[in-house]
């Protein structure tokens, strides 16, 4: 007699084919229900806007971040590799930023000569040499427009998965095992589980977390421009304008790139407040602001780099907030995933890319559940390997951002110990194994 196969591993089953709930239809939802999707599991995004969109120009990615999109689908790293940009020059293939000083310095104290403002300090470069760009066929750094990057998301998206204009309200488990959802037009729907990628700013996050666990404000303020690389070429010079830079300087930094297949190069200017307790009074965070508010700030600096910014200054500032707390990133049938659950200030550029890792990981730990009666055991199992890991990205980024600023406790403007500090925390960001990171959190089921 022949022996019998052996058994299939039992699949995730929704009760009476109810989908998964996707809250917010941003780069990390649309990540989440393409891995979904791939792993056989029906999900369903409920959008507030009336069509995709996203705000912000540049989306900028490392080794991690780009191993994620990679195990997500082949076919979102291939979407990804088309609208990629590097940085130019060969020599810079595995230097993710080259630091410089934003300001002239008069070699006084404990300096030991001047420095002069666009004066390189160092290039941090993967010395490690992380697997996770290599292997996918890209360089250390990378860039998207995030326009481009949600275009291609939607293109892997099947038709009818996607209701718009559907501002989340509220969520509550019925007796059935099911979730009813509530929006703010009066219409209700049902899911097999909900999880909110609906932002910093996350409905969601107030049901899973409660009402005090909020986004705060860390006392700095970004202003954006976009260059013609041309023009950037003729002031800069191509080594400058090519490859992506970062000008430290106390109390602020510049950093730039280009983006667009370096048709343009993305400029971003943060002052920091002085002081040690900080307040954002409006409403909205993001207002009006004049090129001369810009050049009061960065009075001294770069003079050709500033002159670029000022001319292409968009006419408004973005505050930075950032989302640090010790709360569960879920709640019984409920789950947060990325900015709702970890937004970070964007100083170690890892925002976007610990949204993908969540969505690799998350998929697959509810696609390793026998259904939606036992996925709170999937996003138990999220929570305890993903939130350690967010949180302290989260603490490293502020910190990054007080170093770039010569304003961090022990190193200020030592060259050798800022650079010490940051191979620190980019060597523990890349070299994350999200396969083994998998295994560990299925360890948990």
């Amino acid at each position: 007699m022949s022996p019998l196969p052996a058994p299939s591993p039992p699949s995730f089953q929704n009760p009476s084919s109810l989908p998964l709930a996707i809250i917010g239809g941003g780069l990390g939802g649309l990540a989440l229900a393409i891995s979904l999707l791939n792993l056989g599991i029906k999900p369903h995004i409920y959008e507030s806007a009336a069509f995709f969109s996203e705000i912000g120009a540049g989306v900028t990615s490392g080794p991690n971040a780009v191993q994620a999109i990679g195990l997500i689908d082949d076919k979102l790293l291939a979407g990804y590799k088309k609208h990629a940009t590097f940085n130019k020059d060969c020599e810079r293939r595995d230097t993710f930023l080259s630091f410089r000083w934003g300001k002239d310095t008069d070699g006084k104290g404990e300096r030991e000569k001047e420095r002069k403002a666009g004066e390189l300090m160092f290039h941090l470069d993967d010395v490690w040499h992380s697997e996770g760009a290599e292997l996918m066929g890209v360089k250390t750094r990378s860039s998207v427009h995030r326009a481009r990057l949600l275009d291609e998301m939607v293109a892997l998206l099947p038709p009818n998965i996607t209701s718009f204009g559907k501002t989340f309200e509220s969520a509550e488990e019925q007796a059935d095992g099911s979730v009813q959802l509530s929006f703010a037009d009066g219409t209700t729907a049902f899911a097999s589980a909900v999880i909110g990628c609906d932002g910093i700013k996350s409905r969601v996050r107030d049901i899973v977390c409660g009402p005090d666990i909020q986004a705060t404000y860390v006392g700095e303020y970004a202003f954006r421009a976009m260059v013609p690389v041309k023009e950037c070429e003729s002031k800069l010079g191509s080594e400058l304008a090519c490859n992506g830079q970062l000008y430290c300087g106390p109390g602020a930094y510049i950093v730039t790139y280009p983006v667009d297949h370096g048709a343009f190069i993305n400029m971003v200017a943060i002052p920091h407040e002085r002081g040690e307790k900080w307040s954002w009074e409006q409403a909205d965070w993001t207002v009006p602001a004049s090129s001369d508010e810009l050049l009061h700030h960065f009075r001294g600096w770069h003079a050709p780099l500033i002159a670029l910014i000022a001319k292409y200054c968009q006419p408004r500032k973005w505050a930075l907030f950032h989302l640090q707390h010790d709360a569960k990133y879920w709640k019984g049938k409920i789950c947060l995933l990325g900015d709702a659950a970890h937004a970070t200030t964007p100083h170690l550029g890892a925002g976007a890319g610990m949204a993908m890792e969540d969505a690799y990981i998350l998929s697959n730990l509810i696609a390793a559940v026998r259904g939606s009666d036992d996925v709170e055991r999937a996003f138990r199992a999220f929570d305890a390997v993903r939130r350690p890991r967010t949180q302290t990205l989260i603490e490293n980024s502020r910190v990054a951002g007080l170093a770039t600023d010569f304003m961090m406790e022990g190193v200020g403007d030592d060259v050798e110990r800022l650079k010490g500090r940051f191979e620190e925390w980019y060597r523990w960001l890349w070299a994350e194994d999200l396969e083994v990171q998998l295994e560990r959190a299925k360890g948990l089921l």
